[in-house]
């Protein structure tokens, strides 16, 4: 950015403005002799200018930029196509802190006195003026709009009393204050220490605080010697808070001229017109001069904050990025990145901020800065999307479980369906509320909020979902051949989960709350009565609700062992035999004053003594599994009855096959 060290003069009818350096004729043979370039101001970061002059017969705004490569103002273009500032007149220009928005004053037939409008740099071009908030603008004239780097701050002018007879370029100063809520506050007008009289054109510096304005009064040094006599003279004031420094005038800039429209560079350079004033009006034969300022003048020392925004693929993002102090929240700037991406704003120097970048539809990303540099980079990466891994379990035993979700948005209106893979990341897109509805069989469903509609600052996430299984009432009762209610203890086994759980049955009855969908068996060995066991597959459609047993008293029956099957003619035991011989064995464990008869039937086909020397071997084999889990040889009797016992006769497949069986019974108390 340009150093200025030395005041210049450049008469109008020879150039338009310059910076440092003279630029000769030839480079400015584009502009019309005798021009009239008034209202100067610098933008906050020193790159830009902006201007009104009347280089074609009429005035319009125009705005430079600062080439570094030739160390010059460039040609000034017109800031506003004819046609859309047709019947306006605009003045007082200022940028905003990252050259996004201007402000002005100006009026049209429609409203003949001027207010306070603005206008949005967009695609490629400034948009048509809008006025600022009716509460700032009134019908008197509002002129000289000096907005805060913060942008909510605004000085500006008004007219004097009528009473004060004053020149039509003269007006007093009034503050406004953005609130909270977006309005701004009622203008408030200054005290008198800083409306000496007739003022304008005042400015902002970048610090928030420092503001200079331009007053027509007699200055005297620290001496008391009149050194200008009823002349602009440019002031330097400073509200900090609650705490206020009177305004003191900048002597070493003070000669014969009028000085007006002070504004600073990013190296504290002051600008300003220099020139003889007509009266009621800023047409002058002037001159722009810079000059750089002492440090009393100069306003706190600032760290430009710049990068850009950019998506996962490089491409740039008009994105929002404030500032914001970590120790309050409070908001202290807010930008906006341009079509390129580009933003910038300034902020303390040596303190601590957090920069946060974010865009509807886009993820958020934070930042923590310490503002020791007169200039910081921060670029932002943000990303349409983000990876989510959902993984389902069984609330009660928080094993993984397979599911499916529906995805729904805020209005719970249906975007998708899809089936969960574990471990398998699946991709959401940011940018609105999102409720996921989570389903499996047997399970209550459950809902998950997701509130991608806020700041998303993470790119994946994790979540684990507990669904609770459903239960299904299952009453049991038993009883002994004559009806009577028996009191015991039953085994409750659930087969899916290999869980097993003990349960005591009161007055014959009991109501179990079983998981819905899994396979139980329900077995019991009340002392003297038989062994029992049943099988309920909760996993079938049908309800069920009820379940009754009738135990036998032990004496001299025979029951029959469900599951217990063999090779095909072999008495080799198949490995789903198994289960229920455990039982059996957990049986006699538990009753060890029992002996008992194991004994195996055979149907009829083939020869009755192979079917009897088969049954025997079958029994021998039950047998030899009870004693190999523990069960005393001599509780124990292996008996082959072949087929001279049938329960069924056999003349049919389903018969048959229930004639081969294998038994026991009880034969006595050792």
């Amino acid at each position: 950015m340009p150093v200025h060290k030395s005041t210049f003069k450049v008469v109008v009818t020879l150039v338009i403005f310059i910076s440092v350096l003279t630029i000769s004729a030839q480079e400015l043979k584009h502009i019309n002799t005798g021009a009239i370039v008034k209202q100067t101001r610098v933008s906050f970061d020193g790159t830009k200018m902006v201007f009104v002059a009347n280089y074609y017969g009429s005035f319009k705004p125009y705005i430079s930029d600062y080439s570094y490569d030739s160390s010059h103002w460039e040609k000034p273009v017109k800031i506003f196509e004819d046609d859309i500032i047709s019947g306006f007149e605009i003045r007082d220009l200022q940028l905003n802190f990252d050259n996004s928005k201007l402000y002005f004053a100006a009026k049209n037939e429609v409203k003949p006195d001027f207010d306070i409008y603005y206008s949005e740099f967009e695609n490629g071009g400034w948009t048509a003026p809008q006025p600022l908030d009716i509460g700032i603008n009134t019908i008197q004239d509002e002129k000289g709009p000096a907005i805060s780097a913060d942008e909510k701050k605004i000085l500006f002018t008004r007219p004097l009393p009528p009473d004060a007879k004053a020149d039509d370029f003269c007006g007093q100063l009034y503050y406004t204050e953005l609130t909270e809520s977006g309005t701004w506050t009622d203008p408030e007008l200054l005290p008198p220490v800083y409306n000496t009289g007739c003022i304008c054109s005042p400015y902002y510096a970048r610090d928030n605080k420092s503001f200079y304005y331009s007053s027509y009064e007699d200055i005297e040094d620290a001496e008391g010697k009149r050194i200008a006599k009823k002349q602009f003279s440019i002031f330097w004031a400073k509200i900090d808070g609650l705490f206020r420094y009177n305004p003191k005038p900048i002597v070493s800039i003070i000669g014969d001229d009028d000085l007006v429209y002070p504004s600073i560079d990013r190296d504290s350079t002051l600008y300003f017109n220099s020139g003889e004033f007509s009266k009621g009006e800023d047409r002058i034969e002037s001159m722009i001069l810079s000059k750089e300022l002492s440090r009393d003048f100069q306003p706190v020392e600032m760290t430009l904050v710049s990068g850009q925004v950019l998506d996962e693929q490089g491409n740039p993002l008009s994105a929002t990025i404030q500032v914001i102090n970590p120790y309050t929240t409070k908001v202290f700037q807010e930008a906006l990145s341009d079509a390129d991406g580009n933003y910038q704003l300034f902020v303390p120097m040596n303190e601590q901020f957090s920069l946060l970048a974010y865009k509807d539809q886009y993820s958020a990303q934070s930042k923590l800065i310490e503002t020791t540099e007169l200039s910081l980079t921060n670029n932002f990466e943000l990303f349409p999307s983000v990876d989510v891994t959902f993984n389902v379990f069984d609330e009660e035993f928080y094993f993984p479980i397979d599911a499916s979700l529906s995805l729904y948005d805020s209005d719970f209106q249906l975007i998708e369906n899809m089936d969960i893979t574990r471990g398998e990341e699946t991709v959401i897109a940011l940018g609105q509320e999102l409720n996921i509805i989570f389903n499996s069989e047997n399970y209550f469903p459950d809902t998950l909020n997701l509130p991608f509609d806020e700041e998303v600052i993470f790119d994946f996430f994790d979540f684990d979902i507990e669904l609770k299984r459903k239960l299904k009432d299952v009453s049991l009762s038993f009883a002994d051949e004559s009806g009577n209610n028996l009191g015991l203890e039953i085994t409750v086994y659930n087969v899916t989960r290999n869980e097993k759980t003990k349960r005591n049955v009161k007055d014959g009855k009991i109501t179990l709350q079983l998981r819905d969908g899994e396979v139980y068996e329900i077995s019991t060995s009340a002392e003297g009565y038989s062994y029992y066991s049943a099988e309920l597959d909760l996993s079938e459609e049908e309800e069920l609700k009820e379940m009754s047993a009738t135990l036998q008293s032990v004496e001299n029956i025979s029951l029959v062992l469900e599951n217990i099957t063999f090779e095909y003619n072999s008495y080799e035991l198949n490995a789903g035999s198994y289960e229920e011989l455990n039982k059996l064995v957990s049986y006699l464990q538990e009753n060890e004053q029992y002996k008992v008869e194991i004994s195996a039937h055979t149907d009829n086909a083939g020869p009755e003594k192979y079917n009897l020397q088969l049954s025997n071997l079958r029994a021998n084999s039950v047998l030899q599994y009870l004693q190999d889990n523990a069960i005393n040889k001599d509780r124990l009797v292996a008996v082959g009855y072949g087929e001279s016992q049938p329960r069924f006769p056999n003349d049919t497949e389903e018969n048959m096959a229930k004639n081969r069986r294998v038994e026991f019974k009880i034969l006595s108390d050792n």
